[in-house]
C-alpha cells in the first residue's frame, strides 16, 4: 500500500500544466459535490410549514448574486 505522501511527491514532480489540471479538477469536483449535498438538503421533507411566497428562495438570491457579480466584473 503506497503512503499518500508518495501521491503528493508523484504529483509535485509532474509538469506544470498536469499540476493546474489537477487542481483544476479537484476544485470542480469538491465545488459540485458542495452543491449537490447543498441541493439535496432542500429537497428533504421540511419539519416546518411553508415559508410565505414573499420570500425569495435561495436559489434566486444566488442566481441574482452571480449574476450582479458577473455583471460587474465586465463591466
Amino acid at each position: 500500500m503506497r503512503h499518500p505522501l508518495d501521491f503528493i511527491e508523484n504529483i509535485q514532480q509532474k509538469p506544470e500544466p498536469v499540476r493546474k489540471l489537477i487542481a483544476a479538477a479537484l476544485v470542480i469536483f469538491f465545488a459540485l459535490a458542495i452543491i449537490g449535498i447543498w441541493i439535496t438538503t432542500f429537497s428533504l421533507a421540511p419539519s416546518e410549514p411553508a415559508v410565505a411566497a414573499s420570500e425569495p428562495s435561495p436559489f434566486s438570491l444566488l442566481w441574482n448574486f452571480t449574476k450582479d457579480s458577473v455583471g460587474q466584473i465586465y463591466k
